[in-house]
């Protein structure tokens, strides 16, 4: 006793930071021994009470063993303590524990045995997420080192899905983008799904589109796939697609783009004759959105399947194809099964299909038995897309040949069409931008129109792009971005958005100004995708657009009736937008 008086006293007089060091000692098994009676009395209500004083004693042999330690050999010893006492309290939950396990269940009251129940299945959870969490963030570490997951979209899995499956897609990212920046994962509810990024960064964009092990997981294409008929050059990989990609390549070599530019001049005139002049005629304005549809299915038709396409054929296949366009927008993964099954929507789409595939038949056909008007107006072209399809050997069957046929007018019509339209709508918007390419298209500088009409191109696409993205890849390796201390991991799906490829780093992006584009002419914000899997019918695109353009904007003045509104449907329409045309008089600069 005296012993330890006189230790006391010279303890006192030790620094403070040692009187620190033994408070923590303490203070650290009073809190590992409290949790151990919290534990127990969750347990074991108030049978537990035996277990709590067990502790107690353990936590008064804790402190009177800390009070006995010898201070002046502390620093060497002071480890073997603490690892002592951890182990003491460890003793004492483990006997807390058999206590509990050695209770008579039929003594425990019956209104607590669920809550039990329901007490201990969520505590499994969550120490099974807990433990999940941790392992995985030792293998990222393993893995990535300290290199980061792109940050989440900042909504929860619900609101994801509705967006993705929904009419507001292309905001939902703009949106995401704005908050966490062009580079962002995706919450969805899928266990053992792949990490969903979105990539609206260009230069990111371009190194994983251009990488060679980045494919198509042809499941996200299934619907496409079914629309079409089967497989395609759209949703394909592997040797079917390289194949079609070969097979077709020829036909939008340079040296075809001049009988495309003659079937745009000979189609865009016969539309301005029989449906332009007669809306001017009568004074009335026009569906921009529709008519568009109208002249680029024409167009579409005879200059890649020599197939002329009459009015009422040209109709129905409009509605066909908005019909599809609705199916394409996955609407229908918000419904409840029984009207996913059983309602007419379906069934009109499912018919809008058989249609379609009908009609791509037809195409095929009507090309190999050659009609009256084909053999006196024209001889077939040894070049064109149709001929290529028809004689190459590599198609196991004429389905496979339909499939290509309608997966390139479905592909192609649409964003060609509304991007024209768009553009026409921006135009009349802005009367100075139109006056500025009409006096352009009506002087003698060709390079100046030109690259006016590009320009203008340029920035009526990246303004309102029409596709949602360029596609979903998977990429076949990890991706470490730079200076930016992120990493992608293989197998990842990765989207690329429109609305954000087209804004990131751009001086007021919801502005149209094609001037923007004399500043940075190499810039590019990837409208037809880039490396292997690029879009193999822009050329015909282009051309399209641009003699339109050029063809409207040099003899027509336009004014909005109607400004419509923007609707996303598998791509981004001007629905009911409605534009009045007049004559452009060059002499007296006025539109009559």
């Amino acid at each position: 006793m005296a012993s330890n008086i006189s230790w006391l006293y010279n303890l006192a007089r030790k620094p403070v930071a040692v009187k620190q060091e033994q408070t923590t000692v303490v203070t650290k098994t009073s809190e590992l021994v409290f949790d151990a009676i919290q534990e127990c009395r969750e347990y074991a209500h108030g049978k537990l009470e035996e277990a709590a004083v067990i502790a107690t004693t353990k936590y008064q042999d804790a402190r009177t063993y800390v009070a006995e330690i010898d201070y002046e050999g502390m620093r060497e010893n002071m480890m073997q303590n603490v690892l002592v006492m951890q182990s003491s309290v460890r003793g004492t939950v483990q006997r807390a524990s058999n206590f509990v396990l050695s209770l008579d269940p039929r003594d425990i009251p019956d209104e607590m045995i669920m809550p039990a129940v329901i007490f201990v299945i969520v505590v499994l959870v969550l120490l099974g997420l807990a433990y999940r969490k941790r392992q995985q963030a030792i293998k990222h570490r393993a893995q990535y080192g300290e290199n980061a997951f792109p940050p989440f979209a900042p909504c929860n899995w619900f609101e994801t899905v509705s967006a993705l499956t929904g009419r507001e897609q292309p905001w939902f990212f703009k949106q995401s983008a704005k908050l966490v920046g062009p580079i962002f994962r995706l919450r969805l509810p899928f266990i053992k799904a792949p990490m969903f990024v979105a990539i609206g960064d260009v230069e990111t964009a371009k190194e994983i589109l251009q990488d060679p092990d980045t494919v198509k997981p042809e499941a996200m294409y299934r619907t496409i796939e079914a629309i079409a008929g089967g497989p395609n050059i759209v949703t394909s990989e592997g040797s079917h697609w390289k194949l079609s990609r070969k097979c077709l390549t020829p036909a939008f070599m340079m040296a075809h783009l001049d009988r495309m530019h003659r079937v745009c001049k000979d189609q865009t005139e016969e539309w301005i004759e029989n449906r332009l002049e007669q809306s001017i005629r009568a004074g009335e304005s026009f569906d921009v959105g529709e008519e568009c549809m109208f002249l680029t299915i024409a167009i579409m038709c005879r200059a890649a399947f020599e197939y002329r396409i009459r009015d009422a054929e040209a109709k129905d296949l409009m509605t066909d194809l908005e019909t599809i366009s609705r199916d394409l927008g996955v609407d229908d993964i918000q419904s409840p099964l029984f009207r996913k099954l059983f309602s007419s929507s379906r069934r009109s789409s499912e018919d809008a299909r058989t249609r379609i595939q009908a009609f791509g038949q037809k195409i095929l056909t009507t090309y190999r038995k050659g009609n009256k008007m084909r053999r006196q107006s024209t001889a077939p072209v040894k070049e064109s897309i149709i001929s290529l399809i028809n004689k190459n050997t590599h198609y196991e069957d004429d389905e496979h040949r339909v499939a290509d046929i309608v997966m390139l007018l479905i592909s192609g019509h649409e964003t060609t069409a509304y991007t024209l339209a768009w553009i026409l709508l921006e135009l009349a918007r802005n009367p100075r931008e139109l006056s500025l390419l009409r006096h352009a298209l009506s002087g003698s500088d060709d390079d100046l129109a030109q690259q006016m009409l590009k320009d203008i191109l340029r920035e009526g696409m990246r303004l309102r792009p029409v596709s949602p993205g360029i596609g979903v890849r998977m990429i076949g390796k990890d991706f470490y971005l730079k200076d930016k201390a992120i990493v992608i991991p293989k197998g990842s799906y990765i989207m690329f958005p429109s609305m954000v490829l087209t804004r990131h780093n751009v001086k007021d992006p919801e502005e149209f100004r094609p001037s923007r584009w004399t500043d940075h002419p190499t810039r590019t914000f990837l409208p037809f995708s880039t490396g292997k899997r690029n879009c193999v019918g822009q050329a015909l695109a282009l051309a399209e657009v641009t003699w339109v353009l050029s063809r409207l904007c040099a003899k027509y003045d336009f004014q909005i009736e109607d400004e419509g509104k923007a609707v996303f449907c598998a791509t981004l329409k001007c629905v009911g937008a409605r534009l009045k045309a007049r004559h452009w008089d060059r002499s007296h600069g006025r539109s009559f």
